[in-house]
């Protein structure tokens, strides 16, 4: 079972499936290239609806869309509008959702403070910084959320760049009321002597972290973990359990491809039948390895959406084609298509591919 917050319940909606989310619609006028809609529980309006400039079939969707809401019921508008704002520049094929919904619960982690103290999250006409709500969940974080530095921090980014964006569209509030930020610079130097100045923000409601200790050799250091490669003897025991009767094919073959490759969990299991098809021998390489690109424009997830090349090794790729061509995973793209067609009928095959 997944992980659900029972304080977010029925305050944070995902939206599995919202279409055209940036289209524009015209009232009166019918502009080329548009179609026809309508607009709900309207009679006689008229509407016409643009495409996004560059989308086609169902490349302007935007699946599981975080949607917020006060304790009232009613809509947070200019949350919801923060959230959109965060991808709507970004290219049709970069527009994953999994930061928004990390932010909207930071988001509304914050709300939920206010209104449980009585504050109104508009009224800075506090004289005094301690008097107005950043100030006062920043406070909260500190000394009652038991929350570490870096993720307290975390929190109040968000809220800041939330206020940000309210401060420049929707309310008059001056940003400086909101959290004291200062221009700070820093000279790095490279191995080569070579120097450069780096401009960032400090805010005043961030908390001091601990520096980083050193990487020990032969240890890479990942989200402030140290991780090394398995030992011959761990190797060992690792392919020996997963030859085991319970494991399918099919879950060898992933826990294989994370091991030969080093991928995520997420960057495996968005692997598509077309990277398949790129394993052939005119692409094989002097090592011996395919190399395949994730991230961005690839159609494979990775953390931060990071592009990294994956060297796949030449009979780990063969048995990963095997594997897609088997009857198995036929049905199952065959199943697969038959219940996408039923709920997206405008889904081009490519698009699944």
């Amino acid at each position: 079972m997944s992980y659900s917050n029972r304080r977010y319940e029925g305050r944070l909606v995902l939206i599995p499936h919202a279409q055209s989310a940036f289209a524009t619609l015209h009232v009166g006028i019918q502009p080329v290239d548009s179609i026809k809609s309508v607009l709900e529980g309207a009679e006689t309006k008229q509407l016409y609806q643009v495409e996004e400039i560059g989308s086609s079939f169902t490349s302007g969707d935007i699946y599981n869309l975080p949607f917020l809401f006060h304790k009232e019921g009613e809509p947070w508008h200019e949350a919801n509008s923060y959230l959109l704002s965060l991808i709507e520049n970004k290219t049709l094929s970069n527009r994953p959702t999994d930061d928004l919904r990390r932010r909207a619960s930071k988001l509304l982690d914050y709300l939920i403070y206010c209104e449980s103290e009585g504050l109104n999250w508009l009224d800075f006409s506090g004289r005094r910084p301690v008097l107005r709500p950043t100030y006062k969940y920043f406070a909260h974080l500190i000394n009652h959320s038991g929350r570490s530095s870096a993720v307290v921090n975390q929190y109040t980014g968000v809220v800041f760049d939330f206020y940000r964006f309210i401060c420049a569209n929707w309310h008059d509030i001056d940003l400086q009321r909101v959290d004291t930020v200062k221009e700070v610079k820093f000279l790095i130097k490279n191995a080569y002597g070579a120097a450069r100045v780096i401009t960032a923000e400090k805010r005043s409601q961030t908390k001091s972290t601990v520096p980083g200790r050193l990487v020990s050799i032969g240890y890479v250091r990942e989200d402030n973990e140290d991780l090394r490669p398995l030992s011959n003897v761990e190797l060992a025991e690792f392919l020996k359990v997963i030859e085991g009767e319970e494991w399918s094919a099919l879950e060898r073959l992933i826990l294989l491809t994370a091991l030969m490759t080093g991928a995520r969990k997420q960057t495996v299991l968005t692997m598509r039948l077309k990277h398949l098809k790129g394993f052939i021998s005119e692409r094989l390489q002097a090592d011996g390895t395919y190399l395949l690109h994730a991230g961005p424009g690839t159609g494979m997830d990775t953390k931060k959406d990071r592009s990294q090349r994956l060297h796949v090794p030449k009979q780990l790729a063969k048995e990963l084609r095997v594997l897609g061509d088997s009857p198995m995973m036929r049905q199952r793209r065959v199943k697969f298509r038959a219940a996408l067609s039923l709920y997206y009928p405008n889904i081009q095959p490519e698009f699944i591919e």
